[in-house]
């Protein structure tokens, strides 16, 4: 069997993690991309043109520089929370994406201001023919925002107001501690470790677990609600000013959907969630109790407490990816062996897990806590199913690879279903396929 080191590898992208010279040379070419961009579409002449596509274009590329920086940072503050030169760097890079905003909205203010034929003969040029999707949207949602200038404000005022509340929250997170005891052993844990004891098939140890969460939250339970309502409270206020009654205008305008469609995939939810109640009893009767409690929703029943270490994992993914698609698998064993994945167990980490794309370099980033149980190889395929996306749409011009969620879950949930339908395959008994 292959060894795949649980720990990825940063210091291929930018050597030297948070003090890296790469990712400062990143960042100041970055800021210097803002002011030369910036004084392009102050000189723009009125009508669209060539300097008009070489603006479009600039902006795109900074746009992809600036996600680069800012989800290279993420990585370091998620593998280490400790360290205050990520965050740092993090505030810094976020300044920089709020001036790129404002620099999208004065350039969304000239696709308003071209009347219909100039905006099609724009369009019809072959250097932006991969990015006139994102164009259309955009100038379209510029018709229902508020005036530029006060757009750009809001952009600016988020930087210190809307996202540092949820760095804040992060920040928080990510230094909760617990003093856990398990066979006599007693080891201080991570949220993100914590977190795989729910699915221990020992009741006590997830009672026990629940609980020492709960407790860690309720210490900042107050600082945490600061946090989120005021995250809340700055998007009611920018709805407010935009003439926007529905809460849900912008989430399903970024999804591309239809109020329709939400109205009836909630309305199929409802109509059916009666069914949800007997696996729910069954379940009960299976763990032996009388009524299921929060902490036992993720436990295992059966024989479905078998463990893997990380080695097992990658092999079952990539056996069961191959029988799908030898191209997913040969991906799927490129992040394995090129460390593309964070996945050791360890204190320090962000809890949780996510996939990020590095587009300059053509690469993803996995990050997650692995437990060894089935879930923590289910939300590795899944994971794995997200950096596949990315790697397929890696070559399109930046703008067309930014897909919404709606889109962005398929082939991650694809990819768990993949390795759900293979661990319940490859169950022996009925006890394991429980």
């Amino acid at each position: 069997m292959a060894k795949y080191e649980p720990k990825w590898d940063l210091a291929s992208l930018y050597p030297g993690g948070s003090r890296s010279a790469e990712l400062e040379k990143l960042l100041r070419e970055t800021e210097s991309a803002i002011e030369e961009t910036d004084r392009s579409l102050r000189a723009l002449p009125p009508e669209p043109g060539e300097a008009l596509v070489r603006a479009i274009l600039d902006l795109q590329a900074l746009a992809e520089r600036l996600s680069e920086a800012i989800d290279f940072i993420e990585c370091l503050e998620a593998e280490n929370v400790a360290d205050e030169i990520a965050g740092q760097l993090m505030g810094r890079a976020q300044k920089m994406s709020a001036r790129r905003a404002t620099l999208q909205t004065r350039l969304e203010q000239r696709f308003l201001a071209a009347d219909d034929a100039s905006w099609k003969k724009l369009l019809a040029d072959e250097r932006l023919a991969g990015v006139a999707f994102a164009m259309n949207e955009a100038r379209e949602t510029a018709r229902i925002k508020m005036a530029p200038e006060m757009e750009m404000l809001a952009e600016e005022l988020a930087t210190d107001g809307y996202h540092a509340w949820g760095r804040l929250y992060e920040k928080i997170a990510g230094k909760l501690r617990v003093e856990f005891e398990e066979d006599g052993k007693k080891t201080t844990l991570s949220m993100g470790q914590l977190h795989n004891k729910l699915e221990s098939p020992d009741r006590k140890v997830r009672k026990r677990a629940f609980e020492k969460m709960e407790e860690a939250w309720s210490g900042v339970a107050d600082l945490a609600a600061i946090a989120l309502n005021s995250q809340a409270g700055y998007r009611l206020s920018l709805y407010k000013n935009r003439g926007w009654e529905s809460v849900l205008r912008e989430p399903l305008r970024m999804g591309r959907v239809r109020p329709e469609t939400l109205d009836a995939m909630w309305g199929a939810v409802a109509e059916e969630s009666g069914r949800l109640v007997p696996y729910l009893n069954a379940k009960a009767r299976l763990l032996g109790l009388d009524r299921l409690a929060w902490y036992d929703l993720p436990a295992p029943v059966g024989a479905a407490d078998r463990r893997f270490t990380y080695d097992q994992a990658a092999e079952f993914i990539l056996e069961h990816f191959g029988r799908f698609s030898p191209g997913l698998r040969d991906f799927a064993r490129t992040a394995f062996e090129k460390r593309w994945i964070e996945a050791e167990d360890r204190p320090g980490k962000r809890a949780g897990g996510f996939c990020t794309d590095l587009p300059l370099h053509g690469e993803t980033r996995i990050f997650m806590t692995f437990g060894g149980t089935y879930g923590s190889v289910s939300t590795l395929g899944h994971e794995l199913g997200h950096a596949y996306h990315s790697w397929i749409v890696k070559d399109l011009p930046f703008w067309a690879t930014q897909y919404p969620m709606t889109l962005a879950e398929t082939a991650s949930t694809f990819c768990e279903t993949i390795i759900s339908d293979a661990a319940l395959g490859a169950a022996s008994g009925e006890r394991e396929r429980l």
